[in-house]
């Protein structure tokens, strides 16, 4: 990190990718192996998942059992249906631990840099490790929060269509519905990034992090959610590029398999740059936030505190206080 906590107050959008991509070239070697170990694991996951279980959908389909001879409406067994629940369980349990894991990787690489401790890739992940545990609790939080929030949006939308159905009023309604939620959404995705942050770098995990992250939040709301914005439109991109030309490259366009492949490669590689831009900024985005609260960085601090993973000896405070990144600075004369 090549600037001050005074810059980095005012560092805007595009300031958090430029400094993103700086940070990144400038630890090109320990984020390449960062990489290679968890996040390339984690873009082979994503893309077996949608391969797998485009896969597995076909199958409970055409094996469905005929429910109604005179409507010829199928269903599948609870069998195949078993199968298929299984298989999104452990998806999503692989794909959790390997963004943990990256997350606490990149995280704890960035803040060494900027406290100006030596950063090499064995003790990066003897770190990983011990940091696991804090933001497994912290994503357990955020998760049950995003799942009663989808389960309030989603009903919200269901009631919407079901009391005005397919008319204007109701078409208008449930855009603003649907505006609305995504904004819940993005909201909540900047929150989950900053409690990450702050569980790996400060003494807080699970719901107190949450708050912390919603506190940094504040007055950079529209920062915070305008990048999450951009990254999740970019993703829904690879998406959708990866299953029109690879997915259903031959059937849309005819494509041979080695095209295919080439783009699949392609999509692959854009992902996990992707990933690796997502871990980066919200690190940077943490760094803004606390430069805009005027909460200064201990550096003596903070690389106590990660000296901490890695088994160094440590003089915590006394009792009652809490290591922290830093307290607030007095406002200037």
């Amino acid at each position: 990190m090549d600037r001050s906590e005074e810059e980095m107050r005012f560092v805007g959008f595009f300031g958090i990718f430029k400094q993103s991509f700086k940070t990144i070239f400038s630890l090109k070697k320990i984020f390449a192996q960062i990489t290679l170990t968890l996040i390339l694991p984690l873009t082979i996951v994503f893309f077996a998942h949608m391969v797998i279980s485009h896969f597995l959908f076909w199958k409970i389909e055409s094996n469905a059992l005929l429910v109604d001879p005179d409507t010829n409406r199928n269903r599948a067994t609870i069998k195949d249906w078993l199968y298929y629940w299984l298989f999104k369980i452990i998806y999503f349990t692989i794909l959790t631990v390997f963004s943990l894991l990256s997350t606490a990787a990149v995280v704890f690489t960035i803040a060494s840099v900027y406290t100006g401790r030596e950063v090499v890739y064995k003790k990066v992940m003897k770190v990983v490790p011990k940091v696991w545990k804090r933001l497994f609790v912290t994503f357990v939080d955020i998760y049950l929060a995003l799942f009663f929030y989808n389960i309030i949006g989603g009903g919200a939308m269901v009631i919407c269509r079901s009391i005005l159905g397919f008319s204007v009023l109701g078409s208008i309604l449930l855009l603003i519905i649907l505006i609305v939620y995504l904004f819940g959404f993005l909201y909540l995705s900047v929150v989950w990034q900053l409690a990450s942050v702050v569980t790996v770098l400060e003494n807080s995990h699970g719901l107190k992090a949450m708050k912390k992250g919603k506190d940094l939040m504040k007055g950079k709301k529209k920062l915070g959610m305008g990048i999450a914005f951009v990254l999740y439109v970019i993703l829904v991109g690879i998406v959708v590029v990866y299953e029109l030309f690879v997915e259903y490259g031959d059937e849309i366009f005819r494509w041979a398999m080695v095209w295919r492949v080439m783009m699949g490669i392609l999509c692959g590689l854009l992902l996990v740059m992707l990933f690796l831009l997502f871990f980066v900024t919200q690190t940077v985005l943490y760094l803004v936030c606390k430069s805009h609260h005027r909460e200064a960085i201990d550096k003596l601090s903070l690389s106590t505190y990660l000296g901490a993973y890695t088994g160094e000896t440590v003089v915590y405070p006394n009792a009652g206080e809490e290591i922290q990144l830093g307290r607030p600075q007095s406002q200037p004369v």
